[in-house]
């Protein structure tokens, strides 16, 4: 009775750790299959994508060599085309790629511009010639009101652009609180560096309506409308007029958005800290 206690224990024992080593070998088939690949395989070389990391592997001979990449270096590794932005703007002030895409930054220095105005018991849109103060154009690949870009139009002090100059509200109409514009019913392009002179003129040019007209000047805060028009043939505009941007920038738990540089982070560039 003893010894086939002791059998029947030991065997339990046996089938105990038969049941871990499998258990252990379920587990590590995805390791297992990946070592195998790197010794046995044939390649040259071959890269993995781990926990936010790059490795390559490099066979040399009978040598299997490792080493981590950035993300820079695989770019221009795929990139097989030489890459040439063409001739750009020179009023485009930072380019690139962030979460939401795709983004332009152009600045347009204060400047008088042909604006049309639709107003109340006018069938037709009204021309006029008004000096605006410096703006900052910003476009992002990001989807709005069912276009698949976003604009942002900002207003800034000064004659020269600079990223750290304290931020305005454009003193136009059909624009959100944030400077998101409203192109209605026209088709926005896409965000790009050869695209963004198109979809400041479609802004520009197209005529302005009543509607989000308040909020942009300190003279007619109801509707900005009534500023520009008595600016018609003006050769500046009064900078001293145009709205604070942070006073209605502030949100629980972040910061105010006083600064260009604010405004990217936040709107186009999206980052955590203002998200």
């Amino acid at each position: 009775m003893e010894s086939g206690n002791v059998e029947h224990a030991d065997g339990l024992g046996n089938g105990t750790r038969r049941t871990k080593r499998r258990k252990k070998t379920q587990a590590e088939p995805p390791d297992a299959l990946l070592r195998f690949l790197i010794e046995h395989a044939e390649y040259d070389l071959a890269l993995l994508f781990t926990k936010g990391q790059y490795i390559l592997y490099q066979r040399v001979g009978r040598e299997l060599r490792v080493k981590g990449v950035s993300p820079a270096t695989l770019r221009a590794a795929f990139v097989e085309e030489p890459v040439d932005s063409g001739w750009l703007s020179p009023d485009i002030v930072r380019c690139g790629s962030g979460p939401a895409g795709a983004f332009v930054v152009k600045y347009v220095p204060a400047f008088r511009h042909t604006l049309q105005f639709t107003t109340q018991g006018r069938q037709t849109a009204r021309a006029c010639v008004v000096p605006l103060p410096g703006l900052v154009f910003a476009g992002v690949n990001a989807p709005f009101n069912g276009a698949h870009a976003t604009y942002y139009v900002w207003a800034i002090g000064g004659s020269q652009f600079d990223p750290k100059a304290p931020l305005f509200h454009a003193p136009l109409p059909n624009m959100y609180n944030d400077g998101r514009i409203c192109f209605g019913s026209n088709a926005v392009p896409e965000v790009g560096r050869e695209s963004v002179d198109k979809a400041w003129q479609l802004f520009i040019t197209s005529p302005f309506t009543g509607e989000i007209v308040g909020g942009k000047s300190r003279l007619h805060p109801q509707d900005v409308r009534n500023l520009l028009l008595t600016l018609e043939g003006a050769e500046r505009y009064p900078v001293e007029d145009v709205a604070a941007f942070e006073e209605r920038s502030a949100s629980y738990g972040k910061p105010k958005v006083k600064t260009v540089s604010d405004a990217i982070a936040k709107f186009i560039l999206k980052e955590e800290q203002w998200v």
